[in-house]
């Protein structure tokens, strides 16, 4: 009897240990989309899935950013929340909160989160202040994950040329 309290209490003890240790923050660090010359913060440990002129996707166990020019979709700064919206509703994305501008250094930009299947997402587009271009955003991630999730939104940035 002895034994099975003390394997008991261990159990209980290593458990107790474990919930309270807290969870380490992703680490970022720099990634760049080469392409055109895109560099935000991203998981250390990321993969890149695609590198081409058409994307640029980068993923790790809890995240799964999408990067992609906008081509061809020449609608007024004014009309971004509207487009987004519409992109998020064609994919599914359910529990969508309201569409929220905001500004960067080199861009003007939307963004919504939502329920993406099983995990959370933050759509996104970002117009350059130049006009030069436009992209589309995506970051997946763990519900849990959400203040990185917002800090990798707010790392997007243009070398200057």
């Amino acid at each position: 009897m002895k034994h099975t309290a003390f394997s008991l209490s261990a159990l209980l003890l290593s458990a107790f240990l474990t919930l309270s240790v807290p969870i380490r923050s992703q680490e970022l660090q720099t990634t760049e989309w080469k392409a055109y010359g895109i560099s935000f913060l991203a998981p250390a440990d990321i993969a890149a899935e695609e590198d081409s002129e058409e994307g640029y996707v980068v993923f790790n166990a809890d995240y799964y950013i999408t990067v992609q020019l906008l081509v061809g979709e020449n609608f007024s700064i004014s009309e971004i929340p509207q487009e987004l919206k519409n992109i998020a509703t064609d994919d599914e994305v359910t529990a969508q909160t309201e569409v929220e501008t905001f500004e960067l250094t080199q861009f003007y930009g939307a963004k919504l989160e939502g329920d993406c299947d099983e995990e959370r997402c933050v759509y996104s587009y970002l117009i350059a202040k130049d006009g030069s271009c436009g992209f589309y955003v995506s970051v997946v991630y763990k519900n849990s994950e959400e203040p990185v999730a917002e800090k990798i939104l707010s790392s997007f940035r243009m070398e200057d040329n």
